[in-house]
């Protein structure tokens, strides 16, 4: 099958409509038409039910449409990832779940230093597509926790002592350090989900207490939005050392026992990255 046949059957699955699909792929009805009928008698596998008003893929249909859709997009990712290679000033795409945050930055301002003719683009994607940019190459680093996969590899740059932000009045401020026991027993504010694995390690740290974390009501993007919920003098922010500086009226404290969260970065071994690599070395010296 050629990639334009890939093209159509992932068309026509999406649209269910011939008319619609052959837009899609800007190609004619009647040529589209022809061509799923040359794909299934080509595969020896009908793929889509056709009555006067509708179509509907079969099971055969539907398995090939995903898989088409995902070779499309590697597809895709191969193609960008080569113009950047060859392109004469190379673009760096960082992948940065919270940018705001100390480590982050400090990793961008290294890459700026050491490859001034670089582009330096940082983006924050959902940490299930991650690992499969990496892979692809349309993603050159990733600064967070530590990923693995074909072609890949991560080091250690530094680790981040866990602190708990909260109100000036809240209960929790008249303690110089807040047992992970008392934790459990407020609203923590929960970090979206779909964007980072923050609340999974939080639940990791607080396992010992042998009880759940009470989440907020409300989800927040990331822990510099998370601290503003914190001023209703209940709900708690556990979060790294970095974000201790707040606005009066707010506060810190360290967790007992004491915790560390890792930062790592990764990066595909084959894109050519040991000037970048090496900047972050010197960056973060002590791991």
């Amino acid at each position: 099958m050629s990639v334009r046949d890939l093209e159509y059957v992932a068309a026509l699955e999406a649209e269910r409509n011939f008319t619609r699909a052959a837009e899609r792929v800007h190609i004619a009805q009647p040529a589209f038409s022809q061509a799923i009928l040359r794909i299934e008698r080509r595969i020896g596998v009908k793929l889509f039910d056709r009555t006067s008003r509708t179509v509907a893929p079969t099971a055969a249909g539907t398995l090939l449409a995903a898989r088409a859709r995902h070779i499309l997009v590697d597809i895709a990712d191969a193609i960008d990832a080569t113009r950047r290679t060859g392109a004469a000033n190379p673009a760096v795409y960082v992948h940065v779940s919270e940018p705001s945050l100390t480590v982050p930055r400090r990793v961008l301002s290294a890459l700026r230093r050491s490859c001034p003719d670089h582009a330096i683009n940082q983006t924050t994607l959902p940490h299930s597509q991650v690992r499969d940019r990496l892979v692809s190459g349309s993603l050159t680093l990733a600064i967070g926790e530590a990923i693995h996969g074909p072609g890949l590899q991560t080091r250690l740059l530094t680790r981040e002592p866990v602190i708990v932000v909260i109100s000036d009045d809240h209960p929790l401020a008249a303690f110089d350090a807040v047992d992970r026991a008392e934790l459990v027993q407020y609203p923590i504010v929960s970090i979206d989900s779909a964007l980072s694995r923050w609340n999974s390690f939080v639940e990791s740290i607080l396992e010992m207490t042998g009880e759940a974390p009470k989440w907020s009501r409300t989800t927040t993007f990331g822990a510099a939005t998370g601290a503003d919920l914190v001023d209703d003098c209940d709900t708690v922010l556990i979060c790294v050392e970095s974000m201790g500086y707040q606005p009066p009226g707010r506060t810190w404290r360290p967790i007992s026992p004491p915790c560390a969260t890792e930062w790592y970065v990764t990066w595909r071994t084959d894109l050519g990255t040991p000037q970048i690599i090496d900047a972050l070395a010197t960056e973060f010296p002590n791991t």
